[in-house]
């Protein structure tokens, strides 16, 4: 079988938090506040060493952390975010260690853009792969829910691997082989029954599935691991309900609010059926919400959705191969390849 959610726990995620937006029950707001952002890629920074293996944990929005040395200084607990597009610290970490300032950024929110400070760091590290002359935002530390996000601009150009069996991320050049030994380690796509691979594409320095549907009506598809829960935009709302007109007797009501204060509405529901290339699954909960993020990326009309932690997390390992435009997906043995 494919692998299948559990569908009661996914609503109970639902009702707490979603990703770069805190989704609140009737006026009551969860614990944690996360970012997305969606400026444009710079152009990735000098780096050093081949790749590198680390341990990894998950935060209370069961997002995968890993540490992380600014400057040599550390380690900082920061949440690997594969929807932000810079990487983001605390305004707490920016201060202890005496970062200096380089002027303002526009971060952009659920409902648009909003001024916030920037920090110049010189050497970002994760284990022993180091980006250099990175300028990051900077966001309380309340808002993120931890020390910092770990962006596209660390991870663009690379292989980066999100081994959740394994609690590890793997982190190389593009094409970059660890070392086979490694348990629950993403095998050949060709060969390996429970590894499917899938074409990707770039968008705003962001890698989109090429080949993905939800309810077989084709959609544009973010792998967003910074947020906890699945968002689509109100495109596929509507395709969805033209459908399916009785869905619509199912949608909830609920609040979103961005680290930045911002807010907008949405509707939680179950969507009838996500398929990611090759990897079908089912009794998946996901908000629909007209948030800026989808105007930033041009996908205001066309149906899209971003993939969560929630979704991701059913999956032994995810690998995002950025030189090679490919997604990698590891699925629990056993599993059935839809037809």
């Amino acid at each position: 079988m494919p692998p299948q959610p559990d569908r009661r726990a996914l609503l109970a995620l639902g009702a707490w938090t979603l990703g770069g937006w805190v989704l609140l029950a009737p006026r009551a707001m969860g614990a944690d506040m996360l970012v997305n952002l969606a400026e444009p890629a710079p152009p990735p920074p000098p780096t050093e060493a081949a790749g590198d293996q680390v341990n990894a944990a998950r935060d209370a929005a069961r997002r995968m952390s890993v540490e992380v040395r600014l400057n040599g200084q550390g380690p900082f607990t920061f949440v690997v975010d594969t929807g932000a597009n810079v990487s983001v610290i605390a305004a707490e970490t920016a201060a202890a260690i005496g970062l200096p300032p380089a002027g303002q950024a526009q971060v952009h929110g659920i409902a648009g853009a909003e001024a916030t400070s920037t920090v110049k760091v010189d050497r970002l590290s994760v284990g022993q792969v180091t980006s250099r002359r990175l300028r990051l935002p900077v966001l309380p530390i309340a808002a993120l829910g931890v020390q910092g996000l770990l962006g596209v601009d660390v991870l663009k150009d690379r292989r980066v691997v999100m081994d959740f069996q394994d609690s590890r991320l793997e982190i190389g050049p593009s094409g970059y082989d660890f070392t086979p030994s490694i348990t629950g380690r993403i095998g050949d796509a060709d060969h390996d029954p429970d590894t499917v691979a899938v074409a990707a594409r770039y968008r705003s320095g962001q890698l989109l599935i090429v080949d993905a549907s939800v309810a077989n009506i084709p959609v544009t598809a973010f792998l967003d691991s910074g947020s906890q829960n699945t968002v689509a935009n109100l495109a596929l709302r509507q395709r969805l309900l033209e459908r399916q007109p009785e869905l619509a007797a199912t949608l909830a009501n609920v609040e979103l609010l961005s680290a930045t204060g911002q807010t907008a509405s949405g509707e939680l529901c179950l969507l009838p059926g996500l398929r990611l290339g090759g990897v079908k699954m089912t009794g998946l909960s996901a908000v629909f919400a007209d948030l800026h993020t989808f105007d930033i990326w041009g996908l205001k009309t066309k149906p899209a959705v971003l993939i969560g932690i929630d979704v991701l997390r059913h999956f032994n390992a995810v690998e995002l191969d950025f030189g090679r435009r490919r997604v990698v997906f590891r699925a629990p043995t056993g599993w059935r390849r839809p037809r």
